[in-house]
């Protein structure tokens, strides 16, 4: 029996259905046990009789999905059995697809990653092609990484452009067809498929395995070629209606006087805070005669924004002075959302979080123009210490969240 069969419903008669029901409840509620725990504290509080949960834990072991920790230290008596999950035998597959690179994380319940590939050759299409090759690439990340498909739960996938992750529809790219592309991607790998926005997939990695874990109401900024937001409150990820929220790239910041945005709108700040606004920042200074250590107009035309936050990171000071100025406005946008939302932290993910400690004091500077003293007192700004491995293994936490593991 696969591991994935204890976490599904649909069994084959009253009595089977009931105890794995059962086996369900003791394993979510181990899942997200912090300590080994005896028979006694599992009954009281699963509410399964004594002689029940002895029954399951004995075939759950046999099965090597929970594992007994030895005896809890007692005064006086008998000294209880401590049993806790085998969470290096439940994994999930992450896979986060982006304009121009696709990676796949293979995680296990102790979110340490069993195998990692990405591909920078990969360009984002809303093509069957396209979608296809993330499908091969994902089946032979399986294949290479070991792990037996029995052990995997699904596959989590977190998809740049808005998705709304109840219908697992894609509306940028994958959105070919009547059929929404989590159940098409399902079809070809044989697997569950969970889809979201990669910037919520981050928010989700923020939130199981990130420094501030136990922050209750949190923003967390993923800025990379784009930038884009994904909300914590009451330790919930708010999707919206529509699955739309965050689109905080798309918020008015500039008006008529700003850069004509890819919605077609002008003034979005995404034009004017992001990797592909810094790229035109930096060739526009060029062109306008200001100097670089790094740049100048015979190298510019192949510049990446990841050159220019290296640049600026080593002492650049052109590259410097724009990445401060968008830390600036980023700062200015993001004191209303303070007003609006009262978070008590504000994570800077993606390939910004790079960026050095200057580009934070940018920000605050920023933020002191727009938010209210009492909001911004209480606000932690600060940047990812997970990023680089943020949205794959967000993804593969997508998976864990549809069996309430997490």
């Amino acid at each position: 029996m696969s591991t994935r069969s204890y976490l599904n419903q649909n069994l084959a008669s009253d009595n089977e259905g009931r105890q794995g029901k059962q086996s369900e409840r003791i394993i979510r509620y181990l899942s997200k046990s912090s300590a080994a725990v005896t028979i006694p504290n599992l009954a009281s509080h699963i509410k399964i009789s004594i002689p029940t949960i002895t029954k399951l834990l004995n075939e759950l072991i046999k099965k090597r999905l929970v594992v007994a920790e030895g005896k809890k230290k007692t005064v006086n008596g008998r000294q209880p059995a401590l049993y806790s999950l085998a969470k290096d035998r439940f994994y999930a597959v992450g896979a986060e697809v982006l304009l121009k690179r696709v990676q796949v994380t293979i995680i296990n319940l102790n979110y340490k990653s069993e195998f990692s590939v990405s591909d920078k050759t990969f360009i984002l299409e809303n093509t069957y092609e396209c979608c296809d090759r993330v499908i091969e690439f994902v089946d032979s990340a399986i294949e290479q990484s070991g792990v037996q498909r029995g052990h995997i739960l699904g596959v989590g996938v977190g998809l740049t452009g808005r998705v709304n992750s109840q219908t697992g529809r894609s509306f940028n790219f994958f959105n070919f067809g009547d059929r929404p592309v989590a159940d098409y991607l399902a079809s070809k790998l044989g697997f569950p498929v969970c889809i979201d926005n990669d910037t919520r997939a981050i928010g989700l990695a923020e939130q199981v395995i990130g420094a501030y874990r136990q922050s209750g109401n949190t923003l967390i900024l993923n800025i990379g070629r784009g930038i884009g937001m994904s909300m914590i409150s009451n330790r919930k990820i708010i999707v919206g209606a529509s699955g739309f929220a965050g689109e905080l790239g798309h918020m008015q910041f500039a008006g008529n006087r700003g850069r004509l945005c890819i919605c077609g709108k002008k003034g979005c700040l995404d034009t004017e805070v992001s990797g592909k606004a810094l790229e035109t920042d930096l060739a526009e200074a060029i062109a306008a005669g200001d100097l670089s250590s790094v740049f100048n107009d015979d190298n510019i035309s192949g510049v990446r924004y990841d050159d220019i936050i290296e640049a600026a990171n080593n002492g650049d000071q052109l590259s410097l002075s724009l990445l401060q100025a968008q830390g600036e406005k980023l700062g200015t946008a993001l004191g209303n959302i303070i007003n609006l939302l009262n978070p008590e932290i504000i994570v800077v993910s993606g390939k910004y979080s790079r960026v050095g400690e200057f580009f934070l004091d940018s920000v605050r500077y920023g933020l002191h123009r727009t938010a209210l003293k009492d909001t911004l007192s209480g606000c932690v700004l600060t940047s990812s210490q997970v990023a680089s491995q943020a949205g794959a293994i967000g993804a593969a936490s997508l998976v864990f969240r549809r069996y309430e593991l997490v």
